[in-house]
């Protein structure tokens, strides 16, 4: 990026109260003058020895939620979409379809997802195919290598469940969910350590986390565990789980949504209600603890394909200018994230775009980010309303600003386009051999459903049969 236009950008910023600093430490001014409590925090956003000495014993443990198999082969019918409706899917050709795919490696290529249940992720396992690998070490590398934070230690895990569209099987699977973290938990603990637990969920998810809050044992002195920070991403949030955002299990609820995301609010499978939403609402019954949730529109703005490759025009860079500030302008294109940008990487056959922003790294990538810009707010009036964060790759810089007010702007660095172009090829590593095209990911759901057929078929004429027996031996 020109240096002289971001000088003459930062002294324009000043002068209208937005402050830019030092790579990925945020500071804050509103338009009329300087907060100085926030001010005094991010002097002191460098750890002292002591501090990094006091904090060495903590350790996060990061566990990666993937959302539902897809249901594609299955919404075809009168039949199907009633099943769906009154949540009756166990033993149906889709709940084995959904097994068989849920089981297939081939499915784990291209996002962070294992094998059932609280699998590690082995950061010096690279290799193709090994997506999870992928996302954990790119975020492990943004915390070590662009990040000055105090040091922190990070595990890596992914959490398997069933991925059906049921919220009794999310419900039922929630409780082995929850015994299976406590127990890592304290396996950190006798290892002398502090651990702190970060669920990063996407789609539904993101609701299977939320149940969770059934999942806790009924003994109180063995429903110890905590979810320091319950991350959202893409979640449909629904009457059905919204409200458990207010157990005491949760700490903290960052709910993370793009406005480029056109599954998120489909999910319709339901007589209580329509539609999903994007946010939490108030509604009867239920109030949004604004304590605790922090709703965040995830932007991401590119430069118009008619300039990307040429001389880059000085105005970019003048956040004086709304249409510039807003990310609105001609010059612009937005390129917020759709679903599948969010957490699939972009080796993915299906619903990813060739010019997507941060191609071929999911937006799920730079979360460690968002997190640092968001937990130096959180405590501000800026954060009372959701937030648009809109991060401008080309540009190097994070916007973050109220969505209800022009008056309190935040702007601060965001990946340096070299390191950025690291990451992206450092990815290309973990993507699968070929061929991993659309006609090869539609064969292996073809595969699935026509076995998940088979079996189904097989299993009736059992059952079938069993009946007949009876009925023989009570003649």
């Amino acid at each position: 990026m020109n240096k002289k236009l971001i000088s003459k950008s930062i002294g324009i910023l000043i002068l209208l109260g937005v402050t830019s600093v030092a790579r990925f430490g945020f500071r804050y001014r509103d338009n009329i003058k300087l907060d100085p409590t926030i001010y005094t925090e991010m002097d002191a956003f460098m750890a002292s020895p002591e501090e990094v000495n006091e904090a060495s014993d903590i350790v996060w443990l990061n566990i990666f939620v993937h959302g539902i198999i897809s249901i594609k082969p299955h919404i075809l019918s009168l039949d199907n979409l009633a099943r769906f409706m009154n949540d009756e899917v166990e033993n149906t050709v889709y709940s084995k379809t959904a097994e068989l795919m849920r089981n297939n490696p081939h499915f784990y290529c291209n996002q962070a997802m294992q094998g059932h249940g609280l699998q590690e992720i082995f950061l010096d396992r690279i290799e193709a195919g090994y997506a999870s690998g992928a996302l954990a070490n790119i975020h492990e590398k943004i915390h070590k290598e662009l990040m000055f934070k105090k040091p922190t230690e990070n595990h890596y895990y992914t959490y398997g469940w069933s991925g059906l569209l049921s919220d009794k099987a999310r419900k039922r699977e929630a409780v082995e969910c929850y015994l299976s973290i406590l127990h890592e938990v304290n396996r950190i603990k006798a290892l002398g350590k502090t651990p702190r637990v970060r669920l990063i969920s996407y789609s539904h998810g993101g609701n299977f986390c939320l149940n969770l809050a059934f999942g806790k044992p009924e003994d109180k002195a063995q429903a110890t565990l905590v979810i320091d920070e319950l991350i959202l991403m893409g979640v449909p949030i629904q009457k059905e789980t919204d409200y458990l955002v207010n157990d005491p299990l949760f700490k903290r609820v960052y709910n993370i949504y793009s406005r480029g995301d056109r599954i998120q609010k489909l999910d319709f499978f339901s007589f209580d209600r329509f539609l999903s939403n994007r946010i939490f609402k108030d509604r009867d019954g239920f109030k949004v603890p604004k304590n605790k949730v922090i709703q965040i529109q995830l932007r991401l703005t590119r430069n118009s394909q008619f300039h990307r490759n040429t001389k880059l025009h000085p105005s970019r860079f003048d956040l004086n200018n709304p249409a510039i500030l807003s990310g609105k302008h001609k010059l612009f294109r937005d390129s917020s994230p759709g679903h599948a940008e969010l957490w699939f990487f972009g080796w993915t056959p299906q619903n990813y775009r060739d010019q997507f922003a941060l191609m071929p790294l999911p937006a799920v990538a730079v979360l460690p980010l968002i997190l640092d810009a968001v937990h130096q707010f959180e405590d501000h009036e800026l954060y009372t309303t959701p937030i648009l964060i809109d991060i401008r790759p080309e540009h190097e810089i994070m916007i973050v600003k109220n969505q209800k007010s022009q008056r309190s702007v935040v702007v601060g660095e965001f990946i340096p386009s070299d390191k950025l172009e690291a990451l992206k090829q450092y990815s290309l590593q973990f993507r699968p051999p070929d061929p991993y095209t659309t006609i090869e990911y539609e064969k292996h759901i073809e595969v699935a459903l026509d076995l998940a057929k088979r079996l189904q078929r097989e299993e009736n004429n059992a059952i079938e049969t069993v009946k007949v027996e009876k009925r023989k031996d009570k003649e």
